[in-house]
């Protein structure tokens, strides 16, 4: 056969692939610059493009199928491929089959070159009359030299999402992988950043990024064999996850990003970003409202004449949404704590004798939006639904059902069930027109994981059939309700990813709101997420003071969670002076270019900016943290190196103090807070 090359290119980011003369395809290269790549040796020699069990007896599979007659081998030989253009590049099908077993398996590689980014995804097909079991399928599984190759991921758990490890690849397979199935990202977000020679800084060095785009459990699997040959195969989590495929059945693997640089890993991100606002996120473009929540504030404990309070202190701070959080529902069992009423969703009049409606009346006169908290995948076994329907939830028939934070997951597979979540939501909106905002919760993972909408012998499809049925519920919540904007939360940032982002504006990072930890937590999230989508909220947690709070909380999507009826004069005033700042310079956070500056992890100083497309401002964030050393350190901004300096001014911004007057910018660098610590400092610069 005459060797065939395949190029697929997105800016910076590429593949080429070959066909040997066997028809196996092979890849020689994936990264940047790969414009004109051509074989330097037998195609061959170079390494699988889609690795198989029984292919390589020494590698990891990217796919492992049993057949129909009971073979465990999968060879697969070139059939086509073909290239079709979508609106903002091109997808590339390249067509596969078992060099005897009737299976398919397509290979698709979307380009969006405007972002540097490939979008790479499998399909797998039965062509046979007999059903085989599909074990395994990664969505990518490039190849790279791993010279010294280290491997960024971040996790950490229920209020330590986004704890960053940084670690060199060793012999052998480390494989990372989520588990819970709801809330997968509090134990590890899908998003991996590789450093093939380990060598990449914030600025320079060559290096990948890739996130799963998947709303369940994720699993990356980097290896490192003989003589520095790595590979990095990632895709949903297979262990309990095997496919039956009848004949003429396709699976279409969750999708996978790549971004790659030879810039450093700033430009990851920043393309990352906004591929996330412009092609993600609902409304990823539009400027996010300051919000104000009630949760840290009176918890369960909620009054007429308390959330009135709340309202007018939220409006005199300069909030602009007001959002009721748990504890609003519950007729027959009255919500005072997490154990009962999850699934009755009428308002507990035994708190608000009037219903929602005058507290709602009241936040829009104040000049405010108002939002509400839900869990519509969730029930409490104490409530009415359940009583009526404990057939509706994930469970194994003759198994106990165990109970996690008081509930169940409602199963979702189940068309009803489905339907009825989504009535939970058009109920509540419906009743209340004014509603604009929702907060959508999940706070249990999936422990016997069963579904009366499976056969026996499909019970294994759960995983993945269980996400799919959600995003339907998430679709039709936002194709019916198109106005109203939405929160993801899954116990803080559980669900922390681009697939299940598509039908929400933003989400909730952390539970943990401790602003010292949150300079950390959102640090790590920075390497996928926005800061339009990152919601970023000033409490009393770790009881640090308010000044430094709001100075964190000003680098996301700024809000408060605390008792603003108790708070100080000092404090509120402080508050107050912080949003009116986050008027001023919110463009920049949500919409600008991210510059990490100074990483915060294993150190005591962290800091990072917002740039405006055209250059001209900047808003600049600088954390000194506990244990801090007074020093006299200055902070560059890399991106200013080379400018016409004297043209650019600069404002100090810092909460609690007064503004400082404009003052040109006379070197590329600030200095850190001369503060103790927690300390900060937030300039704004503005080409004069």
């Amino acid at each position: 056969m005459t060797e065939r090359v395949i190029e697929v290119l997105a800016g910076t980011t590429g593949v080429v692939l070959a066909v040997a003369d066997d028809g196996r395809l092979h890849q020689l290269g994936f990264g940047s610059g790969l414009a004109g790549r051509t074989p330097d040796f037998p195609v061959g020699i170079y390494p699988l493009a889609y690795p198989t069990f029984g292919e390589e007896p020494t590698r990891e599979p990217a796919l492992r199928i049993t057949h129909a007659d009971g073979a465990t081998s999968t060879r697969l030989t070139f059939a086509s491929a073909v290239v079709e253009a979508h609106e903002h590049g091109e997808v590339h099908r390249i067509a596969l089959v078992d060099r005897v077993a009737p299976i398919g398996v397509d290979i698709l590689l979307r380009t969006w070159p405007g972002y540097d980014l490939l979008e790479t995804w499998v399909e797998v097909v039965n062509f046979g009359g007999e059903p085989v079991t599909l074990h395994e399928a990664a969505a990518t599984a490039p190849a790279f030299a791993a010279s010294s190759a280290r491997l960024t991921h971040w996790g950490g758990g229920w209020a330590g999402e986004w704890s960053e490890t940084t670690e060199t690849l060793a012999h052998g397979t480390k494989v990372l992988a989520s588990a819970g199935g709801v809330r997968p990202s509090l134990h590890l977000p899908p998003v991996v950043l590789l450093s093939p020679d380990g060598s990449a800084t914030e600025e320079s060095g060559s290096v990948g990024v890739c996130t799963l785009v998947w709303g369940g459990d994720a699993r990356f699997a980097a290896e490192v064999a003989q003589h520095h040959q790595g590979r990095l195969i990632v895709g949903h989590q297979d262990r309990g996850a095997e496919r039956h495929l009848d004949p003429d059945d396709r699976f279409e693997t969750p999708h996978a990003l790549w971004v790659w640089s030879e810039a450093g890993i700033g430009p990851t991100s920043r393309s990352l970003h906004r591929f996330a606002r412009e092609q993600v996120v609902r409304g990823g473009t539009e400027i996010r409202a300051t919000v104000a929540n009630t949760w840290e504030a009176v918890g369960f404990a909620l009054d007429d004449a308390g959330l009135a309070a709340q309202v007018d202190q939220a409006a005199a701070v300069g909030a602009e949404l007001f959002l009721l959080d748990d504890g609003w529902f519950g007729s027959a069992h009255p919500r005072n704590d997490d154990t009962t009423s999850l699934g009755d969703w009428g308002v507990d009049r035994s708190k608000l004798p009037n219903g929602l409606q005058p507290l709602i009346d009241h936040t829009l006169a104040a000049g405010l939006r108002f939002g509400l908290w839900v869990e519509p995948e969730m029930v409490n076994p104490v409530s009415e639904l359940y009583k009526a329907h404990p057939d509706w939830v994930i469970a194994e028939s003759g198994r106990d059902r165990r109970e996690e934070r008081n509930q169940l997951v409602l199963d979702v597979l189940q068309p009803e069930v489905r339907r009825f979540a989504a009535d939970v939501v058009s109920r509540v909106l419906a009743d209340h027109p004014d509603i604009s905002y929702l907060k959508w919760d999940a706070n249990r993972d999936i422990t016997e994981p069963g579904s009366t909408a499976l056969a026996p012998d499909r019970q294994s499809h759960l995983p993945v059939d269980r996400v799919r049925a959600t995003w339907d519920l998430m679709d039709d919540v936002a194709r019916d309700h198109p106005d109203v904007e939405l929160m993801l939360c899954a116990s803080g940032g559980g669900r922390s990813d681009l697939g299940t982002l598509r039908w929400f504006h933003e989400l909730w990072t952390s539970d943990n709101t401790d602003p010292v930890d949150r300079v950390r937590i959102q640090w790590g999230a920075s390497h996928l997420l926005p800061a339009s989508v990152v919601a970023a909220h000033v409490t009393h947690w770790g009881l640090r003071p308010v000044p430094f709070g709001c100075a964190v909380a000003l680098s996301g999507r700024f809000g408060f969670d605390l008792d603003l009826v108790a708070l100080s004069d000092e404090d509120r005033d402080v508050c107050a002076a912080s949003a009116a700042t986050y008027r001023r310079i919110r463009d920049l956070v949500q919409q600008g270019d991210l510059h990490r500056l100074a990483s915060p992890v294993g150190t005591t100083r962290g800091a990072w900016a917002y740039r405006s497309a055209d250059g001209d401002r900047a808003v600049v964030f600088a954390y000194r943290l506990p244990d801090d050393e007074p020093g006299n350190q200055v902070l560059a901004l890399p991106w200013l190196a080379g400018k016409d300096l004297w043209a650019f001014d600069v404002e100090d911004l810092t909460p609690g103090r007064p503004s400082s007057a404009v003052a040109p910018l006379g070197a590329a660098t600030l200095s850190w807070p001369d503060a103790a610590p927690p300390s900060a400092s937030v300039w704004l610069i503005t080409r004069r």
